[in-house]
């Protein structure tokens, strides 16, 4: 009666299994080590405990037959290595097993079934870089992989357990049932686990979303900043150009027009240092059709403008600035920008001779959470939540004049660029 039962009892207990899996995957611990995807030591030490755990929950709910246990051990021991690394494999074999032979001490196939188990993880472990790589097939592989756990699992017994008749009489039981119901409940665990990962996947690809619309909207509020009073300005200026130099003012429309375009169109999260120094020139351009021969702006540049990518509109507000607020006098504005490179990184530094900023204006200026002075706060900003602690940020100002000064990799960060890509691969699949 029992051994007609068997495959339903063998259900019963991989159903039990997999609620227990679904379970603990949902726990936020486990999750964040799964998120991670961290192989490190420690984490596949936790992972092989977790696995090991739901190891010895499938020995407690197996079933008593003909003096052995029968039930689905091999599912989480086996996909403890397959799924999660070969430490994980191992160490949940080696707690399950031992376990299993502390168990039921005198049951004549404890120490078989000990060994048994632990040889479930290390077949994971050993399979893991293969199984990994798979892309398509991988129901196949999961049953292939159980009826060879559960044939060495077999062989064991046979060779190990005594009376060879009972062993012998207990496999042929239970051999073709355990196979049949492993299999498709390892099948069910790893696409429990891939339905985690996705998840997992979502939600990195949400918060990424997430940083990308708010550098977005940063940058959106910084083209609406573009002040009035300058436009207002720079048509003035033209007004007055058009009548004592049309050829002039003609250029500075044309110029206007360009900056205009160039400021508020941007859309890409990076551009080269020669586009945003055509921005600066159109900037300092309309600047100087202003205050005449007013502005002296040195620049030091590199030989190579495109080798550095940076965000878009990072510079111009630091040198409009210093242009306003860096001068000796009215007609005596002074600017130097200099910016050098390296094999890794770019240095970039705007200064001024002005009088520079009163203390309690430059307190503010370093705090990088005070919004006051909106152009460097959103600089400051941006470069923070797009490169981090890549970053280093300072503003140093003296009665002599005022610099700001920044580094940054000249490539942008592998996440802003990877990311896009895979999101947009991921929402073209659904």
């Amino acid at each position: 009666m029992i051994q007609d039962n068997l495959p339903i009892y063998l259900l019963t207990n991989a159903g039990l299994l997999l609620v227990a899996a679904t379970v603990l995957t949902e726990m936020r611990p486990l999750r964040a080590i799964l998120k991670r995807q961290d192989r490190s030591i420690p984490n596949q030490l936790v992972l092989g405990l977790v696995f090991g755990l739901l190891s010895i929950a499938s020995t407690y709910t197996g079933l008593s037959f003909q003096g052995a246990i029968v039930n689905t051990r091999t599912i989480s021991t086996l996909a403890a290595g397959l799924m999660c690394g070969p430490l994980t494999g191992v160490s949940a074999g080696m707690i399950s097993g031992l376990h299993r032979y502390f168990y039921n001490l005198g049951g004549f196939t404890s120490l078989a079934c000990g060994l048994g188990t632990a040889s479930f993880g290390i077949l994971g472990a050993v399979c893991y870089r293969w199984f990994s790589r798979l892309s398509v097939r991988r129901p196949l592989a999961l049953v292939g992989l159980t009826v060879a756990a559960e044939l060495i699992q077999c062989v064991i017994i046979l060779a190990v357990a005594r009376p060879f008749a009972d062993a012998a009489a207990l496999e042929k039981a239970i051999l073709i049932p355990k196979i049949a119901v492993n299999s498709l409940g390892l099948v069910v665990f790893s696409a429990v686990m891939d339905r985690m990962n996705r998840s997992l996947l979502l939600e990195q690809l949400e918060a990424q979303r997430q940083v990308e619309l708010r550098q977005q909207a940063e940058l959106r509020a910084l083209q609406s900043q573009i002040n009035p009073h300058f436009l207002f300005n720079a048509l003035n200026t033209i007004s007055a150009l058009c009548l004592a130099d049309p050829n002039r003012a003609r250029e500075t429309i044309l110029v206007l027009a360009n900056y205009f375009r160039q400021t508020l169109s941007i859309n890409e999260p990076f551009v080269t240092l020669q586009q945003e120094l055509s921005n600066v020139d159109n900037y300092l351009f309309l600047t100087e059709a202003r205050f005449e021969d007013a502005i002296h702006v040195v620049k030091e540049l590199p030989d190579d403008l495109t080798r550095l990518r940076l965000p878009p509109l990072i510079l111009q507000p630091i040198v409009e600035n210093a242009v306003r607020h860096g001068f000796v006098a009215v007609d005596d504005r002074r600017v130097c920008i200099q910016i050098r490179q390296d094999e890794e990184r770019a240095y970039i530094q705007v200064s001024d001779q002005g009088r520079g900023f009163p203390p309690e204006v430059l307190a503010k200026l370093q705090d990088p959470d005070d919004p006051t002075y909106s152009g460097l706060f959103n600089v400051r900003k941006r470069l923070r939540s797009i490169y981090g602690e890549q970053c280093p940020f300072a503003i140093d100002s003296t009665s002599s004049g005022s610099t700001v000064a920044f580094s940054i990799p000249l490539s942008p960060p592998a996440q802003a660029e990877s990311d896009l890509p895979r999101r947009s691969a991921l929402c073209a699949s659904r």
